[in-house]
């Protein structure tokens, strides 16, 4: 007899097996994995959001409403999925369903999706040098996913499944003021 943790699995399996799918079909695979990162962050920001597509006594049209009118800069295919999962009550396993996708169509194409923060947008000269460093060290094709922030000052901050390598002059900076902060100061003791 099949547990809850066997269930679950099997859910989060059907739903990003469906959302892949849809999105091989619509050639989105990788924009899709942007917009269900999207949808799961506006459902866990609202409390409000949340309830409403939480709540049992909610009819599934209304929440198919809601859902397609919130997301309609999304792709139909994930609103289809999130849908299908409020209409069922399983909004729940979004954010397991979004990872889980997004490592199926890294699976299916044969890419790695690495998360990029720069202090600035980054040169088609630039972005191929990181390419083909990611690919050469991950033995994967590479889709950069950029994001430009000026808090960092400069360097760069690379995330690959939950991996964060941090090479930025903001973090550069604060080690610096650690060690400074607690190195001796010579002399007598």
């Amino acid at each position: 007899m099949p547990t809850n943790r066997t269930l679950v699995k099997q859910q989060v399996a059907t739903y990003t097996a469906c959302l892949l799918e849809a999105a091989k079909g619509a050639d989105r695979v990788f924009d899709d994995i942007d917009n269900i990162k999207k949808v799961r962050a506006s459902v866990l920001k609202s409390v409000q959001v949340r309830e409403f597509l939480e709540d049992t006594g909610v009819p599934a049209e209304n929440k198919k409403a809601f859902i397609k009118d919130a997301f309609k800069e999304t792709s139909p295919e994930v609103v289809a999925v999130v849908s299908v999962m409020a209409e069922r009550g399983d909004l729940k396993l979004l954010g397991r369903v979004a990872t889980s996708y997004e490592l199926e169509a890294e699976k299916a194409l044969d890419t790695v999706v690495v998360d990029v923060t720069t202090a600035v947008e980054l040169d088609d000269h630039l972005r191929d040098v990181i390419c083909k460093k990611l690919q050469a060290d991950l033995g994967h094709t590479v889709r950069l996913n950029e994001t430009v922030d000026k808090s960092i000052l400069g360097g760069i901050i690379m995330n690959v499944h939950g991996k964060r390598m941090d090479a930025s002059v903001k973090t550069q900076l604060a080690h610096a003021r650690q060690v400074l902060s607690t190195a001796s100061t010579g002399g007598d003791k």
